[in-house]
């Protein structure tokens, strides 16, 4: 048996892609790693690997370890809501 969070902890996650019109915002779990909201993000998106870039997210200006849980990096709201504000960002790979 797998314990879970205190009250099933939920975070909104809420992505912006600089070159899309729309947000992404969804619910996850705490214990949700970034790698599994960047790549629901990326499908969202609309956006497939060419394996020339690198995908990856900046919250308050840093850039996020993929292995994070978004419970660890999530502020807390109104209410008892936490959410986290994350820009999806891409760098070239060189030598590809």
């Amino acid at each position: 048996m797998s314990a879970k969070p205190n009250g099933n902890d939920e975070v909104v996650v809420h992505a912006t892609f600089a070159a899309a019109t729309k947000k992404f915002n969804e619910k996850y779990d705490s214990t949700t790693t970034t790698a599994t909201v960047l790549a629901a993000v990326l499908a969202f998106f609309g956006i497939q690997s060419d394996g020339a870039t690198r995908y990856f997210f900046v919250a308050n200006g840093d850039e996020l370890d993929l292995n994070t849980a978004v419970g660890q990096i999530a502020e807390d709201g109104p209410g008892h809501s936490r959410s986290i504000k994350l820009s999806l960002r891409t760098e070239t790979i060189s030598g590809s």
